[in-house]
């Protein structure tokens, strides 16, 4: 009888036109992913039908090494700049983002498959319950630009846009790299620990070949090609890692929440966008017309143009010069144009605020409440670094956003009744002196309106009250990192018409509301112990909702840090072979 074969048969051969560079098989579905030398990624089921196409992340940047994620839903993709993409296996877009700083020279990803979630049949210390509490984030328009770097969200789930949802168990993204250091990420986006070989004088220096972790966790094993003679030589480093094994329920947890909030923070950076997009700078058109006409006034000296606008408000009378600015340089149509495009570019920005900056900031609040209960459970969270102080730091930062998106929710809506009652009261005017009848709907002016045109006057037409230029070394950024358009002539005229757009620049706000006649406000500076009280979110009134979003994203970083500082300071080198 003869001896059953043992060789390998070849049972099918696939030609492509660039050269191979890695190849991954999928786990669990009958597909193939191939990176080529030009830095693309193919996805190929088995019948070699090509499913989607990866573009190159940047420009001369080649893919080093492909890992999948145990369910097979997610390809982890590492590149020679240093970048770590997470695509998702149905339409590749890019779940998650982060870079090494190092070229990736390995990745593997590794279950918990030998570890029991639960001891003897123990409830388990946290179930999520999100789901049951809060609403579902409504979907943002796909027409908006995402930050660069940011994940699409699910039309469906956005909440889940990491898809960490179906994770019953742990998994860890390896990933070696250039420089000696070694990333474990849970989940491949929550990094958990960090290694740097170079730190340990009895690991044998050389080159990074090969890292992963024992499927217990509790072992860490580096391969590294030595850097002396012919490099021929391989030593094999084992660091215990007991501390990711003894909590790696925790981790868990910690990892799952990480991923809810910074598919929240990826939601809340696209709908900030989405408002940088809805604003409109038309006004600062007019601005600038209005800073042309107060010129002109200067030279002939006739005065100042509040004191024209305020004679034609109270008295009925206009000076020629202000006669000629509004018939010839204004015009009745471009005041129809700039009311129609100011109504509609603060109608769009009121609804993200009240629809996607409210829902996500609820959702925030709820997540971190979560893991401030975490934070106080010292026997469990506590051995990771997880501390109330710093839980409660980001707490009272998503406070400090609300505050500031309520309070531009009401400058929008002062803005709009003052714009409204000015461009009306303004366009009668116009129409009165080309010698045209105004309709009767149009023509009727309460007493409330024109209170509303004196004070809108009084805070927009201030010639004195000039705000100083953005200086070289810092100029004024948007939401996408982009230097702000605005004219540095057009920041300073003394005019200042619009103030929504000064909440979505990163610099202090030139003209905060006015807080003296606030009751809460007044109520606080005479209790100040009551601004110590952990449930008392501090408002910041010179701050922009962009500043206050940025500090929020900091402080929750500062959370999530921790752990992995930690469990890297309890790394300890066991052996080397």
């Amino acid at each position: 009888m003869a001896p059953p074969s043992s060789t390998f048969r070849q049972v099918d051969e696939k030609h492509v036109p660039v050269e191979v560079k890695c190849m991954a098989w999928n786990p669990k579905i009958d597909l193939i992913a191939l990176s080529n030398n030009q830095g693309e990624v193919y996805l190929h089921r088995l019948s070699w039908q090509r499913v989607w196409t990866l573009e190159p992340h940047s420009e001369a940047s080649q893919v080093i090494s492909l890992a999948w994620r145990p369910d097979g839903q997610v390809l982890g993709v590492g590149y020679s700049t240093g970048w770590v993409l997470l695509i998702d296996v149905e339409n590749a877009d890019v779940l998650h983002s982060f870079t090494t700083q190092s070229q990736v020279i390995c990745m593997k990803w590794s279950a918990d498959e030998a570890l029991d979630m639960e001891v003897d049949g123990a409830l388990p210390c946290y179930i999520d319950q999100s789901a049951k509490y809060l609403p579902k984030l409504p979907p943002l328009n796909k027409s908006f630009v995402r930050p660069s770097g940011s994940s699409r969200h699910n039309e469906d789930s956005p909440e889940d846009a990491k898809k960490l949802k179906e994770q019953s168990r742990l998994n860890i993204l390896v990933v070696g790299c250039e420089n000696c250091t070694v990333h474990l990420l849970a989940y491949g986006i929550y990094p958990v620990a960090l290694l740097n070989l170079e730190k340990y004088p009895a690991v044998k220096q050389g080159k990074l070949v090969l890292a992963n972790v024992s499927r217990d966790f509790h072992l860490l094993s580096v391969m590294v090609r030595s850097g002396h003679s012919d490099g021929r030589e391989l030593f094999l480093h084992i660091f215990d890692i007991a501390l990711l094994c003894t909590h790696h329920r925790e981790i868990q947890i910690f990892a799952g929440k990480y991923g809810q909030i910074s598919a929240l923070i990826a939601y809340l950076d696209s709908t900030i966008t989405a408002m940088t997009e809805a604003w409109e700078d038309i006004l600062l058109e007019m601005d600038s017309k209005l800073a042309k006409f107060a010129e002109d006034k200067a030279k002939l000296g006739t005065g100042s143009v509040s004191d024209d606008f305020l004679q034609l408000l109270m008295f009925g009378t206009c000076s020629d010069e202000l006669n000629q600015f509004l018939l010839y340089e204004l015009t009745e149509k471009g005041l129809k144009k700039l009311g129609h495009s100011l109504e509609t570019s603060y109608s769009n920005v009121q609804k993200l605020v009240l629809k996607h900056l409210q829902a996500v900031s609820q959702a925030l609040t709820y997540h971190l409440g979560d893991v401030a209960g975490m934070s106080e459970w010292k026997e469990r969270f506590g051995s990771l670094g997880l501390t109330p102080e710093s839980v409660q730091e980001a707490l009272c930062s998503v406070g400090s956003f609300q505050l500031k998106a309520t309070e531009l929710q009401q400058v929008i809506d002062n803005s709009m009744k003052k714009f409204k009652a000015f461009f009306r009261w303004l366009y009668v005017v116009i129409l009165r002196l080309s010698d045209e009848t105004p309709m009767a709907d149009i023509n009727k002016v309460t007493q409330q309106d024109l209170a509303f045109v004196a004070e809108f006057l009084k805070e927009s037409f201030n010639e004195e009250d000039q705000v100083p230029p953005p200086s070289p070394s810092s100029p004024q950024r948007n939401v996408l990192g982009r230097e702000s358009e605005v004219a540095a002539e057009h920041v300073n005229t003394g005019f200042h018409l619009e103030r929504v757009g000064q909440y979505l620049k990163a610099t202090s706000l030139h003209f905060p509301p006015d807080t003296s006649t606030n009751p809460w406000a007044k109520y606080l500076s005479e209790n100040t112990y009551l601004c110590k009280h952990k449930l008392h979110f501090p408002h910041h009134t010179d701050k922009s909702l962009l500043q206050e979003h940025m500090d929020l994203k900091n402080v929750i970083e500062n959370v999530f840090a921790q752990p992995a500082i930690v469990i890297g300071k309890t790394m300890t080198l066991s052996h080397t072979r």
